[in-house]
């Protein structure tokens, strides 16, 4: 049986936090956009907190990419 590897919570922060970084949005736009507070955001890159799965699925969508991107 295949060992099930734990999820990074950090590294999601800092990736979903990177793809908004390098994008050409602006961070006031993306939280509109996923409907949460700019602190949120900002909360992701200090790796405070991660997504919720809900704004892991709504990033995929503005950057058009897999959810386990984000996850990875």
């Amino acid at each position: 049986m295949n060992e099930i590897k734990r999820l990074n919570k950090r590294q999601v922060a800092k990736n979903a936090y990177r793809m908004i970084a390098e994008s050409e949005y602006s961070i006031e736009w993306i939280a509109l956009a996923l409907h949460i507070s700019e602190r949120a955001i900002y909360y992701w890159q200090e790796g405070k907190r991660t997504p919720s799965m809900d704004n892991i699925y709504g990033l995929s969508q503005l950057f058009n990419v897999s959810m386990n991107s984000i996850l990875a």
